[in-house]
């Protein structure tokens, strides 16, 4: 079973790896129009984590202490 430490450990290791492979495979061994779509697709990965992220903490935090709720509180009703 795969611990949490290990998770991160191997998240960290992982995004070392792929800015060594972007640096000397990509960046300096071939064609800089490769590299460049290299660090669009990185961009948009990134946002789209970035923003999943967000929405997840976002989504934690209002179902735990209700702070950040879009639903209106229900008004009382008057009597007339």
């Amino acid at each position: 079973m795969v611990t949490v430490i290990d998770f991160v450990v191997e998240l960290l290791t992982s995004v070392v790896n792929l800015v060594l492979t972007f640096v000397f495979d990509v960046f300096l061994g071939v064609d800089p129009l490769s590299a460049v779509a290299f660090l669009f697709g990185a961009g948009f990965v990134l946002a789209a984590s970035a923003v999943f992220g967000y929405l997840t903490v976002g989504a934690l935090v209002n179902a735990l202490t209700g702070i950040g709720s879009s639903a209106r509180e229900p008004s009382p009703r008057r009597r007339a």
